[in-house]
């Protein structure tokens, strides 16, 4: 087994996204029908008693406006290069193609490969 210098907390999870949740002034309810789950459900995941799929962890970082790093581990990477407009984004895009076919993740991959080399935005 490879060493990642990392223990995955469950609980911790769960701690983080209730934490989220109210500081962001979100209801149980609410947060029910943002992420089209039941309240047993987030119930469970906050109190660490259930785990959560990768595409609900998205649209959680995508709501709470945090990276889902923050959420797994509870911190930012800081080592990255990637600024956290560009992590959410990425979140962003990682979450809609997930749910997108074969044929759906070519067609904007190629959209990409069209649209960014004629986008012209200054790095700050």
């Amino acid at each position: 087994m490879i060493d990642i210098g990392y223990s995955f907390n469950q609980k911790e999870l769960g701690k983080r996204i209730r934490d989220e949740r109210l500081k962001n002034k979100l209801t149980i309810e609410k947060l029910c029908e943002l992420l089209d789950v039941s309240p047993s459900f987030i119930g469970l995941v906050e109190r660490g008693t259930s785990g959560i799929s990768i595409e609900k962890l998205c649209r959680l970082s995508e709501i709470f406006q945090v990276s889902t790093d923050y959420l797994i581990k509870g911190t930012q990477d800081n080592t990255s290069s990637v600024s956290k407009v560009e992590n959410h984004a990425l979140d962003a895009l990682n979450a809609y193609l997930y749910n997108s076919t074969e044929d759906e993740i070519l067609f904007i991959l190629s959209l990409i490969k069209f649209i960014k080399p004629r986008v012209d935005i200054k790095k700050q």
